[in-house]
């Protein structure tokens, strides 16, 4: 398969990081190579569905830029309509606007099986164009917008249509092979 006119068959080196990793040293993320970075800024509660900033966000935005890594932003949905989803694709906008943004700005959604969820029941039509309503909200805001969801979710489009999704954005295939990088150097997903 040829590489889309926006890509590069050059492999760059990153990581995703929330507020689960804890303090991070960017001074050693910086030196062992990585070249960019995905930084989750946010989420909207599994529950009450309230927005939140992911508590290390901002620390992690500025101490990335000031390291001379490259940055791009995600943000964990649990948004139940489209309404919900270009609210999300809103806040995220407005929070990452003084930001040096330069990688894509994802939607990622997980845990919609779970019968507290508030997404719960909500099926594979709906959820996809949940985000869709979020990555063209991101999209209008002058970012580029991709989606994340796991190779299982997303192969033969068994969770997501991702088929949809990926004739309009690119796909961030999450793939926890059991042989680790770089013996397994690619994701074996088949989808586009």
């Amino acid at each position: 398969m040829k590489a889309p006119s926006d890509t590069t068959e050059n492999k760059t080196y990153g990581i995703d990081v929330s507020k689960w990793q804890g303090i991070i040293d960017w001074k050693q993320v910086k030196a062992s190579g990585v070249d960019f970075v995905m930084i989750r800024v946010g989420y909207r509660s599994t529950v009450s569905g309230i927005i939140t900033e992911d508590e290390y966000a901002r620390y992690n935005l500025q101490q990335a830029k000031a390291n001379g890594i490259k940055i791009g932003a995600y943000f964990f949905s649990t948004a139940i309509n489209a309404a919900e989803a270009k609210e999300e694709a809103a806040w995220v906008a407005k929070f990452i606007s003084p930001y040096p943004i330069t990688y894509p700005v994802a939607f990622n959604c997980e845990g919609f099986d779970s019968t507290g969820n508030r997404q719960y029941g909500l099926s594979k039509d709906e959820r996809t164009n949940i985000a869709m309503a979020f990555l063209d909200e991101i999209k209008s805001k002058g970012y580029k917008a991709m989606f994340y969801a796991s190779k299982a979710e997303l192969e033969g489009n068994a969770k997501w249509n991702a088929t949809t999704l990926s004739s309009k954005y690119q796909i961030w295939v999450a793939q926890y092979p059991s042989t680790p990088y770089t013996d397994t150097s690619k994701s074996s997903y088949s989808g586009k």
